[in-house]
């Protein structure tokens, strides 16, 4: 493999003009991705100039490698974001919207004020996030606007591909739904949850745990892994308490479990742990933050951060690499403002005669290959019988007929895939899909490196085999340094990268914020394929894509990097409280479970606030007219609003507030968030052979000409062999019958 840190030959993206109108991180990314790639990004910047400028380090960070605006230019892509309402679609170029609410349902054009903090609240997921005797908890970072801005540059360059006329719609609600609420919306339509409000606020157990010098992090997606941490922690005696199997058992006997986890790893150093826990496979990593994170030998050793042009602070180099190496954004030099050639737009969806074989597992790897087919690729999900997407049995009833396809996780992010089983540690099964791969566009998976090497389907193997195909490869930790090996999941990359060190209580723990890091590394390896799909169209030559999980995660968690390196500061836990924003929290109202978010970011809106709620000291204090001065306050703002809250309701109180023009939102249930009147949309009614009638989440943006994302339904294990390997491996009936009399595919794990 070529050197990672080495520039590549040329821009993937040269020639594409993209003209960028952001207001927030999401659209600056988006901008930065396409600028990375080699398009020639020009930058519009708002009247009164970018938001974003205000934290400084941040918005040289993300544009970088863009232009300022000349005047009105002629481009192959706009970019745009609003506050409400996004604008009509000019004739002509792709067009890529991004606004709180998209342009349907009730809300547009309301004039409707909202903070990323109400949209966290409003879309469901601050009640997963917390613990039940405490309030409910944002998520740091921001994180569903670095996922809506992976989800543009995806949706822009399908546009390109689909032959330059389309619209994409991108609602900021929505995005945070997709982005961290756990598909719990489907988990409860299967189980028939009841409406009566319940506590969701659990922390996975073990999750962030206490060392003798630091923190751990640990990870178990499996039965096998948890019985390996039970030997890990010196408790074997605990291998015959069944209810300590369970997530429910934890939870009802959890100070019990804690001490028992707590009592080994604090007399164990952080490396020690992960050492330990690497022999036996255990998803684990250490809790880092914005200034321990740089000298973490990996991240070193990869290149990861790099000097900005000033040399003031370091930020992440891109997050993905092509035929081994980082892209190197286009010049950003003035270019022509000629009118550019468009062809006309083609039929159908923008990605359809794409054949994709979709080796994905769990969320990042599922959630790419679901984009891809809900743009119309060909997707083809190969899975084993000996061993099935893990995300099958989350959530699902063991004792259930056909319990494998009733995962609620498996069910929420596998639309519009066909689906096969092949038992590739059988010669007879890799052969087979050897004869797929020779015909395919795609391959795509998300394996520690090792799976694919040990089946000789590495990047040299699978290239022997089709010159042509592009291969996404999405490991963990990446193709080479120290880590490359370690097995990581969401929650694994978000300990890793800060995104866990910025979520939590003050006073309390890092807290993981229910998994966005699976979204965005999909989102993201989907903008990096296109790009990759796009070069390949001009030349006709496959490419090798590595966009690893925990680089996707440390992008998202940029700021603390750019912020700790240039002021010296490293950002922490604040509960609910962020920079910008006095007051900001969620406080409990009357009824069970019920909480009312209010995020101020303005002196009007603070001026709104103090005359609904009426309270003197408000009145009285000239300093709380400031910012600065709210701010300092802003433990002894959340008490008082907590006893003005604690009688109201918070729905009514909601609407008072929306109307006078102050941020404001209900804590939704995150359950029924399909019932929510600006979120139905996202959710369609699914017929599942074996989970009957289900509504499940879809793509969580709109297309142009698209009236409903779910072509197919969620598959059911190897519920396409016969079709798939007649048509696209060329296998007769009789050498079907032989694989599935054999084991080698089927139906059943």
């Amino acid at each position: 493999m070529a050197d990672e840190s080495a520039e590549s030959a040329e821009p993937l993206l040269a020639g594409l003009r993209v003209v960028e109108t952001s207001r927030s991180v999401a659209g600056a990314y988006a901008g930065r991705i396409l600028a990375d790639c080699g398009a020639e990004v020009i930058l519009r910047e708002p009247e009164g100039g970018h938001p974003l400028r205000a934290r400084g380090p941040l918005f040289a960070f993300l544009s970088a490698g863009k232009r300022p605006s000349p005047g009105d230019v002629d481009a192959d892509v706009l970019i745009r974001e609003w506050d409400d309402l996004p604008g009509p679609a000019p004739a002509g170029p792709v067009t890529v919207d991004i606004s709180p609410w998209g342009s349907a349902g009730p809300w547009p054009g309301q004039g409707r004020p909202w903070t990323d903090f109400t949209l966290q609240a409003e879309c469901g997921s601050l009640r997963l996030r917390g613990v039940p005797d405490s309030y409910p908890l944002m998520a740091g970072g921001r994180p569903a606007e670095w996922v809506a801005g992976a989800l543009a540059a995806t949706a822009a360059l399908a546009g390109v591909r689909g032959g330059g006329t389309a619209r994409a719609d991108i609602p900021l609600l929505g995005v945070n739904a997709y982005v961290t609420n756990l598909f719990v919306d489907a988990l409860s339509t299967l189980t028939g949850a009841s409406r009566e409000p319940v506590v969701m606020r659990r922390r996975l157990s073990p999750s962030v745990e206490p060392t003798a010098d630091g923190w751990v992090g640990f990870n178990l997606a499996s039965a096998q892994q948890l019985q390996d941490f039970m030997i890990l922690i010196e408790r074997p005696d605990l291998l015959e308490d069944q209810e300590l199997s369970t997530h429910a058992g934890r939870y009802a006997r959890e100070k019990e479990w804690t001490a028992a986890v707590h009592a080994w790893t604090t007399r164990h150093t952080t490396a020690e742990i992960l050492e330990r826990a690497a022999l036996f496979r255990i998803p684990a990593s250490p809790v880092l933050s914005g200034a321990t994170i740089l000298r973490d030998p990996h991240v070193v050793a990869r290149g990861f951060y790099v000097d900005d042009a000033t040399g003031t602070f370091k930020h992440p180099a891109v997050p993905f690499l092509f035929d081994g190496r980082r892209p190197r954004a286009a010049p950003a030099e003035p270019g022509g403002s000629e009118p550019r050639p468009r062809p006309g737009k083609a039929g159908g969806l923008p990605l359809a005669g794409l054949r994709v074989l979709d080796l994905g597992t769990w969320w990042a790897g599922s959630f790419t290959a679901t984009l891809l087919a809900s743009l119309g690729a060909d997707v083809i999900k190969i899975e084993s019988t000996r061993r099935i997407d893990g995300a099958r049995v989350l959530g699902g009833d063991p004792s259930a007929e056909q319990w494998w396809e009733r995962g609620y996780f498996f069910l929420g992010i596998n639309h519009n895939k066909r689906a096969i089983t092949l038992d590739l540690t059988q010669p007879e099964g890799l052969d087979v899909l050897k004869t797929m791969i020779a015909g395919a566009d795609v391959l795509l998976e998300n394996f520690a490196p090792r799976v694919m090497e040990n089946l000789g389907l590495d990047w040299d193997g699978v290239r022997a085999l089709n010159p042509s195909i592009v291969m996404l490869r999405m490991p963990a930790f990446g193709l080479t340094g120290p880590l490359r090996d370690r097995v990581g999941y969401a929650q694994t990359v978000e300990q890793y990268s800060g995104l866990c060190w910025v979520t939590g209580y003050p006073d309390g723990p890092p807290v993981n914020p229910s998994g966005p890091a699976d979204p965005m590394g999909g989102a993201n390896a989907a903008a990096a394929l296109l790009a990759a799909l796009h070069r390949r169209a001009a030349t006709g030559q496959g490419m090798l894509v590595e966009a690893p999980l925990a680089e996707a995660a440390l992008t998202m968690a940029a700021e603390q990097v750019i912020e700790a390196t240039a002021t010296g500061v490293v950002p922490g836990r604040a509960g609910n409280h962020a920079p910008g924003f006095a007051p900001q929290g969620v406080y409990r109202c009357e009824g069970a479970e019920s909480w009312l978010a209010i995020s101020v970011a303005t002196d009007a809106q603070w001026a709104a606030l103090r005359a609904i709620t009426g309270l003197p000291r408000w009145h009285e204090d000239a300093s709380l007219a400031t910012y600065d001065g709210r701010k300092a306050q802003e433990d002894l703002l959340d008490r008082e609003l907590q006893d003005w809250a604690s009688t109201r309701r918070a729905g009514q109180t909601a609407e008072e507030l929306l109307r006078a023009g102050v941020p404001a939102a209900v804590a939704a249930d995150p359950r029924f968030i399909h019932d929510h009147p600006q979120l139905g949309w996202m959710f369609e009614e699914v017929g599942h052979p074996v989970a009957g009638k289900i509504r499940l989440p879809v793509v969580p943006f709109a297309y142009d000409g698209v009236a409903s994302w779910s072509v197919l339904p969620p598959p059911t294990l190897g519920r396409d062999n016969r079709e798939v390997l007649s048509e696209v491996a060329g296998l007769s009936p009789a050498e079907i019958d032989d694989l599935i009399a054999r084991g080698i595919c089927g139906t059943h794990p």
